[in-house]
């Protein structure tokens, strides 16, 4: 597109015979106009490359209207035509409103045309370093989030060596605690019957961290070892809350399951059911006894959708940023990892895993996963 070039003077003859030279010399778009309120109003539909305009106007002076055309328009390359006695007008406008050249009248042609395409020459130049210092900020952005990426990444995999072992070691020594329940079967002693029963209660305890330690701790290259098979979504979070029934950890909550649809999924059985008894468990452990925890599913955007609601104290924002975090709890008797093995377990699966709270308005943890196609689904059923 050839530049279009804007020549505003309440001189009828100046714009006709400038606009006239103009045309004459180049293919430019040239448009001329004696009112530069109606130059303004143009310059909405077109914008302008150019702007070359007298000083002295009735309506509007020159250094007013090239200020309203730099707010509006400010790469365009901005002139002005004044006479001799006018210089240090010029100079102010040059500072004030950022005019690129003063051109003087009566003007030489060929002078103004030099001074219009050096003016377009260095309007193109500073686009182009305006893009590529874009470009360059983009590219560090990138850099600098790859690099934290990789440090939290190697950071993770120290750690979760070390819970590796951590996690093979207790869960071996776990072990030696099972003789508990044969002596809480054999005694007749009340007393040594309760602090055997203690004494496996912790044990069950300690093993179902030991276990999300080891989950924690599984490699990423892992996560396509375990099978996916078509199922009914309903029926697997309907397993779950069966399980969560005789769970201690429910402390009198009630649950109220709302599954108004049976949407099909392509997911590992087991591990969809520990995300749901995470997500219930949490639940339970942020709301009160007695309160109601409402566990949904539906069928959107083609595919599962599960919804776990507790109407408990909420979060904070702070607190919300963190979770998922490894080892970050609000739990004294906690280990931060359930949440985020259940993000992992979803991200696996091919979804997504959403938390919305605020402080006295409970918390909504969703679940988002992928449906099947028409024919797998068919085929499933």
């Amino acid at each position: 597109m050839p530049p279009r070039v804007y020549v505003v003077d309440d001189d009828a003859l100046v714009t006709e015979s400038l606009g006239t030279a103009l045309r004459l010399e180049t293919d430019w778009d040239v448009r001329a106009f004696n009112d530069p309120r109606q130059a303004l109003a143009a310059m909405d539909e077109a914008p302008p490359d150019v702007v070359l305009s007298d000083l002295k106007m009735p309506s509007l002076d020159g250094i007013a209207f090239l200020g309203r055309v730099r707010d509006r328009f400010p790469t365009s390359v901005r002139m002005l035509l004044t006479g001799y006695a006018d210089k240090e007008s010029a100079i102010q406008a040059i500072n004030e409103v950022g005019v690129w050249q003063y051109v003087e009248k009566p003007w030489d042609t060929d002078d103004l045309l030099v001074k219009i395409r050096q003016g377009l020459e260095r309007r193109a130049l500073t686009d182009e370093l305006r893009r590529t210092n874009g470009e360059l900020s983009r590219r560090l952005g990138e850099l600098e989030a790859a690099r934290e990426r990789l440090v939290a990444s190697e950071r993770m995999a120290t750690v979760g060596r070390v819970v590796a072992g951590l996690a093979h070691e207790l869960g071996n020594q776990l072990a030696l605690v099972g003789y508990a329940e044969a002596i809480a079967a054999r005694t007749d002693d009340r007393k040594v019957k309760h602090f055997a029963e203690v004494i496996v209660s912790a044990q069950r305890r300690l093993a179902a961290m030991v276990g999300e330690l080891k989950d924690f701790a599984r490699a990423p290259d892992e996560a396509g070892d375990y099978p996916r098979e078509p199922a009914d979504v309903a029926s697997i979070v309907e397993e779950a809350l069966g399980i969560l029934r005789f769970d201690r950890a429910l402390g009198g909550r009630k649950i109220r399951p709302r599954l108004a649809a049976r949407p099909l999924g392509r997911v590992h059985r087991g591990k969809l059911m520990q995300v749901v008894v995470n997500l219930v468990r949490n639940a339970a452990q942020a709301s009160a006894p007695g309160d109601e925890i409402e566990v949904a599913v539906e069928r959107r955007e083609g595919g599962p959708w599960i919804a776990v609601v507790d109407h408990g104290a909420g979060m904070a924002p702070e607190v919300l940023q963190r979770l998922g975090e490894p080892f970050f709890t609000t739990r004294s008797d906690g280990t931060g990892l359930g949440l985020g093995i259940s993000r992992r377990i979803v991200a696996e699966h091919g979804g997504s895993l959403a938390i919305r709270s605020a402080p006295g308005e409970g918390t909504t943890v969703t679940v988002a996963l992928p449906g099947l196609g028409a024919h797998t689904a068919a085929a499933a059923r």
